[in-house]
């Protein structure tokens, strides 16, 4: 009876080593890419409302209200200057670069947000076309992030990008949030689930030769 007790003890214990290794591999050697999401978009010379004012045609600046948030739940995340471009779309046939606004570099605790609340000055804005509803912007964020643990010391580069589209109150048409996707990958975004899914199998098979 007491070699039983002994004999199940052994087994707890390294079920308890094996579930600390992976709950270490998966929250310390894999982090997440930070998300961004657009909380709130604003183009005053796009004002259809207030079109016959010089001030809203003068005005040519962009609002943004932009949520950059680390989900990572024991890793914080240090971020070069963040680079956000702002593209406008007149017109299927023309995209051009009409302002950008950088974050300096900053660190992020795990599982914390920040908010960037500013207003850009554009390169000019076409005068908006009566015909039209509404206009797109692309928005599109660079940056290179950097994850430090005691198992995981890298930096991988985040581009990501999203439309907005632009109303005759020159607000955002959306009312939900709107969140920036992938346009490249970075050293640690894509092989998450991958990875995640081999620490499971791995276990199961452990778990299947201990029993």
């Amino acid at each position: 009876m007491g070699s039983c007790a002994k004999c199940w003890g052994i087994i707890i214990s390294i079920l308890a080593i094996i579930t600390a290794v992976i709950v270490v591999c998966v929250y310390f050697t894999n982090p997440s890419d930070p998300s961004f999401t657009i909380n709130d978009f604003y183009v005053s010379a796009l004002n259809l409302s207030d079109i016959s004012s010089t001030t809203t045609a003068a005005n040519q600046t962009i609002f943004f209200d932009m949520r950059l948030h680390n989900s990572n739940k024991a890793m914080g995340a240090y971020y070069d200057p963040v680079t956000i471009t702002f593209l406008y779309i007149p017109n299927i046939k023309l995209t051009f670069v009409v302002g950008e606004y950088t974050v300096p570099k900053f660190y992020q605790h795990n599982q914390k947000s920040m908010y960037v609340r500013e207003t850009v000055a554009t390169r000019g804005i076409a005068p908006y076309n009566r015909m039209v509803t509404s206009s797109v912007f692309i928005v599109k964020v660079s940056t290179k992030v950097g994850f430090k643990s005691p198992a995981y010391r890298k930096k991988g580069t985040v581009v990501v990008v999203a439309n907005v589209r632009v109303g005759q109150t020159g607000e955002r048409d959306s009312k939900r949030g709107i969140t920036l996707f992938e346009s490249g990958v970075g050293d640690h975004g894509l092989g998450c689930l991958g990875f995640r899914m081999s620490l499971l199998i791995l276990s199961t098979a452990t778990l299947l030769m201990i029993m």
